[in-house]
């Protein structure tokens, strides 16, 4: 009577033990997508690049290595990240190991490069001159294969760039590291011939932390040789070093004003701030001294109702402002800079329509088409609002 039993307990403890851990799989998504991308760090958008092929080929599919496979796992019990999640919970796959050409994934679709950052993966914090590395994972979001400069096949080159400035000389590079290939370029892995749309990329490069407490930020974006720069996965890289003197509110501070690659802590906070619209290209600027904190698109007044020019002060704030005639916008992160109601705001709603308004202003953003306030992102009028204070001055041109 004991051996049946014993076997039903056994049973028993398979069933929940298959339960309770991951799968390969679900480890695999759980490794992957963490990420530094935020809405507020991207500051162009661009839409996908495309380009027409010269001729179509015939795809072999190939399963990917068990080795990469677990290569992956086995980083992620050593290595520890500071990012976030992106939310999306869908499965991943690292890209395969084998030099394979061809591609019938096209069909009659036309071809389209894009990209979205999965996860960024590094130590916290390094000591003075310690020497580091950063993994970075990019899914391939478009129609066509990606190819590693070893690849024998006829295909896109694609590698990491850096970007504001585009192209500058990184301060992580060094010719004797990992994974550069030029001061501005960083590489697919050895390990990785092809990425096919929808699996992983993992660029790997290494550099060496500053030798005095600091923190560094360098801003990178894939960049498809011959083709483009794919801004919309553009991301950034935090090297901590050491331990600065500044309060964590300090640089908290520097960090969300830090808006291209540098020395975080030589970033300025206390200057003149200034907010500039110049309608010619529907762009807001907001700057401390001659420094340019954040730029993005907005949408301004329509030719019938155009927003006025000039210099303006900010006279009031309010979280939510309603407008007082028909139909009545709630307008959020609302700052008033006219005696008129003119003002800087978030994207207009109506409070019965189900969102039908909103998105349309959305859709213009880049657009003049308000009655003369300054539309803006919600995440744009969320640091806008934030960054000013009243009394701060407005400037508006062409």
């Amino acid at each position: 009577m004991k051996k049946p039993l014993t076997l039903l307990a056994l049973a028993v403890f398979s069933i929940a033990a298959f339960a309770i851990f991951p799968t390969e799989n679900s480890f695999k998504a759980s490794l992957l997508y963490t990420s530094t991308v935020n809405s507020s760090d991207t500051v162009k958008t661009t839409p996908k690049v495309k380009i027409t092929p010269k001729k179509k080929v015939t795809k072999k599919k190939t399963e990917t290595a068990t080795e990469s496979k677990t290569t992956a796992k086995e980083e992620t019990k050593t290595e520890s990240t500071d990012t976030k999640t992106t939310g999306t919970n869908a499965a991943t796959t690292i890209a395969t190991e084998a030099d394979v050409c061809g591609f019938d994934g096209l069909t009659d679709e036309e071809p389209v490069y894009n990209a979205q950052v999965i996860t960024v993966r590094k130590k916290f914090r390094y000591m003075e001159s310690e020497d580091f590395t950063v993994k970075v994972y990019v899914k391939n979001t478009g129609n066509m294969p990606w190819f590693s400069p070893d690849s024998k096949c006829i295909g896109a080159r694609v590698y990491l760039g850096t970007t504001r400035e585009v192209d500058r000389a990184s301060a992580f590079y060094n010719k004797d590291s990992t994974g550069w290939t030029a001061a501005n370029r960083i590489r697919l892995d050895a390990s990785q011939m092809r990425v096919d749309p929808g699996e992983a990329a993992l660029f790997t490069f290494a550099g060496k932390a500053d030798s005095e407490p600091s923190v560094y930020r360098e801003f990178f974006a894939p960049v498809v040789e011959g083709v483009g720069w794919l801004t919309d996965a553009e991301f950034k890289v935090d090297i901590y070093t050491g331990t600065t003197n500044e309060t964590a509110e300090e640089l908290r501070k520097k960090l969300l004003y830090t808006f291209k690659s540098m020395r975080v802590n030589d970033m300025q906070v206390e200057g003149k701030r200034k907010v500039e619209i110049d309608l010619s290209d529907q762009m807001a600027y907001l700057k401390i001294d001659d420094y340019v904190v954040r730029e993005f698109k907005v949408s301004t007044g329509k030719s019938s109702t155009p927003t006025p020019t000039g210099n303006f002060k900010i006279l009031l704030k309010n979280e939510v402002r309603i407008g007082h005639e028909p139909p009545h916008y709630i307008m959020p992160k609302y700052q008033m800079f006219t005696s008129m109601g003119a003002g800087l705001h978030a994207l207009p709603s109506l409070g019965n329509d189900g969102g039908v308004f909103w998105t349309e202003a959305r859709n213009h953003i880049g657009i003049p088409v308000s009655h003369g306030c300054v539309r803006m992102l919600p995440e744009d009028a969320d640091f806008t609002f934030e960054f000013t204070e009243v009394g701060d001055p407005i400037e508006i041109h062409w």
